[in-house]
């Protein structure tokens, strides 16, 4: 069992952060808008298939989610951004990568 993490907050507030009803992550994720609102009130957890799907929807990692500390890991979220800015990123560190 999952404690103290927060995820139904985590996900409610990222589904409306992200401009969402219930229904619509429901319709894309196909599953029922009673599941959604389980897991955002606490009553259930997704399986692990689905909050791999919650991840991709939201742009954030599964880490974040679940309140996994990454203090020792090289990390920058993604969480907030556009698909554009996250390509700018993308190819700034692979432009960095690329330095000798």
């Amino acid at each position: 069992m999952i404690e103290n993490i927060n995820l139904g907050a985590k996900l409610k507030q990222l589904r409306i952060q992200n401009g969402y009803t219930r229904q619509q992550v429901s319709e894309l994720l196909n599953i029922s808008k009673s599941q959604i609102g389980f897991y955002e009130t606490d009553v259930r957890y997704p399986s692990l298939p689905v909050l791999v799907k919650l991840c991709s929807l939201y742009k954030v990692s599964s880490d974040y989610l679940l309140n996994i500390n990454q203090s020792d890991s090289k990390f920058l979220s993604l969480e907030g951004l556009t698909d554009k800015q996250i390509k700018a990123l993308t190819d700034t560190v692979n432009c960095f990568r690329s330095l000798p």
